[in-house]
């Protein structure tokens, strides 16, 4: 469903989401492929399997809060900046790129899949611009004041705020 200046309530998601699947299965397919080389020989199965969990524990609520807190932003036309998004401006693709892919990466074996958010990070901030402009011609002043101050991934908004506590 569109509004009125063409911006779905999905932004750019399906777009970062089919480019960003696309490298990780080619990456996964370079770890099968390519075994041992691209697994993540040094680190004990057991560490890497708690540590994609915790990540993927942290991600997924990350990531339902920030698309139920988004939907119904979208949907009532107001700007949501508490909450989840009063610690980053992308909480929904950051909790994909710092939680959720490193997490699958770390269960998966793979150095391949690892390095993932690289490139999923740099199509985001070439690609969000799109939202980012919808955004400032719908509630100019207020998102811009917004952007300005809030940062746009995890977990550098958690981390600024906690350290400038």
């Amino acid at each position: 469903m569109k509004n009125t200046a063409g911006m779905t309530r999905f932004g750019i998601g399906p777009l970062l989401a089919g480019l960003s699947i696309a490298y990780c299965l080619a990456a996964f397919v370079l770890t099968r492929h390519f075994t041992p080389l691209f697994n993540l020989d040094g680190v004990p199965d057991e560490v890497r399997l708690v540590a994609g969990l915790a990540f993927l524990f942290i991600g997924v609520p990350f990531f339902v809060v920030a698309v139920i807190a988004v939907t119904r932003a979208y949907n009532a036309g107001r700007l949501v900046t508490t909450g989840i998004f009063g610690c980053c401006r992308h909480p929904v693709y950051g909790a994909w790129i710092v939680f959720i892919i490193p997490g699958m990466a770390l269960m998966a074996n793979s150095i391949a899949l690892l390095s993932a958010p690289v490139p999923m990070y740099l199509l985001l901030r070439m690609l969000v611009k799109k939202e980012e402009k919808y955004l400032e011609d719908k509630f100019g002043a207020k998102y811009l004041n917004y952007r300005s101050n809030t940062p746009d991934i995890m977990p550098v908004g958690w981390l600024k705020r906690l350290i400038s506590s």
